[in-house]
């Protein structure tokens, strides 16, 4: 099919998780906190923001999780430069520009420190939505109407990549055909029983799906 537009994920889709756990680690070891591993960072912060999960993984963060968000995105976006996308994302996303599709990103990221990354690598996009434009964040289908909207395109007519199951959640009850990436936090099976109508190892399985 030929969508009108195809709408992305961002971390895990676009972008690897190494710099957000790595970012979270050197905060912690900023404030004095217990710093997690990998392994727990993976099960615990993919899909919701740091103020609802440092706090149940960390919970000495709670009296300074503000504190905590605010160092973390500093450290965050101070370090772009080394935060890249996967080798093949920046060729997936000028084909599809070619095609005259247009392309949205829906993250559970802040929109400020999601625009730093695509901005330094020079991605291009026509919409990006953030958690903090949205009254509720995926699984809710609310951004991914929300980026339809802007786009004026029918959810029908798009389609959405991400590799969490809420990604999933979101695309099939917002409308749109959902893709089920493997390059990130989610599993064969997580994502097809989350709704995933395809499921690709990465981005570059795009060019089949978009013809």
């Amino acid at each position: 099919m030929k969508p009108k537009a195809v709408l992305f994920d961002l971390d895990g889709t676009i972008l690897p998780f190494d710099g957000i756990i790595r970012h979270i680690q050197l905060t912690c070891k900023h404030f004095n906190v217990r710093v997690p591993t990998k392994k727990e960072l993976m099960k615990y912060i993919i899909g919701y923001t740091l103020k609802e999960c440092i706090p149940v993984l960390i919970p000495e963060t709670k009296r300074i999780i503000e504190e905590f968000k605010i160092y973390f995105r500093s450290s965050y976006n101070s370090d772009v430069a080394s935060i890249k996308p996967f080798p093949f994302v920046k060729k997936v996303f000028i084909y599809i520009k070619k095609r005259g599709i247009k392309i949205g990103i829906v993250t559970t990221k802040q929109r400020r420190q999601a625009e730093v990354t695509l901005k330094y690598y020079k991605l291009p996009y026509d919409v990006l939505i953030g958690f903090d434009d949205v009254k509720r964040r995926k699984p809710h289908p609310e951004p991914v109407l929300k980026a339809c909207r802007i786009l004026k395109v029918k959810p029908e007519e798009c389609i959405f990549f991400g590799d969490h199951p809420f990604d999933m959640e979101a695309a099939k009850s917002a409308g749109c055909l959902a893709v089920g990436v493997l390059s990130g936090y989610g599993k064969r099976n997580n994502l097809k029983k989350s709704g995933a109508n395809f499921i690709i190892k990465d981005l570059r399985g795009l060019k089949k799906l978009i013809k």
